[in-house]
């Protein structure tokens, strides 16, 4: 899979159609695979236990966590804005969309923090209720891989500065970080939406 292959959006276009598969790329999605399986079992896991607690009473998830969701789709919106700005090679424009990806990024994190502590001021606790408990854990958890997210587009912006225009090179090398590392952004907003859903499901 060659950089050539990133269509304008910054996503792998009609011109993928060759076989193969970079170690990049291969390693990002086992890096994903691995995420998903550990927060499938965590979800199955819950599954199992709220049924044998039904005298458990819901929780009412604080709005601030519709506004972190929210937020999260926007970030994976800004970044897609980004990557149209590389492949035209408009560095000025593209770093600015990156820093307003990671401000975004830490809006939702802020947002987080806040729903957790609206959730331990109206007395749910971390131990004793499972529904409580899983909204924590799933908050939390999703957290600090997104963390993980943020790192990475620190590292690309820290990257972004030492391209210039005329070097398709480097500006080749820098869409492959920036398709890989947004394969992992975009997998944190799908994954939280999923977790979402199954937070307000079971409550």
């Amino acid at each position: 899979m060659t950089d050539s292959e990133i269509n304008p959006t910054g996503e792998i276009g009609p011109a993928a159609a060759a076989p193969g598969m970079s170690l990049g790329t291969m390693g990002m999605v086992l890096t994903l695979v691995s995420i998903a399986c550990f927060f499938v079992a965590l979800v199955i896991a819950y599954a199992f236990v709220l049924p044998d607690n039904p005298g458990k009473a819901a929780v009412a998830i604080p709005r601030v966590f519709w506004l972190s969701t929210v937020l999260l789709i926007l970030s994976s919106g800004t970044l897609q804005w980004a990557g149209r700005s590389l492949w035209r090679a408009l560095l000025d424009s593209y770093r600015q969309r990156l820093r307003l990806t990671m401000a975004t990024g830490y809006l939702f994190l802020a947002a987080q923090m806040a729903g957790g502590w609206l959730l331990l001021a109206s007395g749910v606790g971390i131990a004793g209720n499972p529904r409580g408990n899983m909204v924590y854990v799933f908050s939390f958890i999703h957290g600090l891989h997104l963390v993980g997210g943020l790192g990475g587009m620190h590292w690309l912006y820290r990257r972004s500065k030492r391209l210039e225009d005329g070097e398709e090179q480097p500006l080749r090398r820098h869409r492959t970080e920036l398709r890989l590392t947004g394969m992992y952004w975009h997998f944190m907003g799908v994954l939280w939406i999923g977790l979402f859903a199954f937070l307000l499901s079971w409550n």
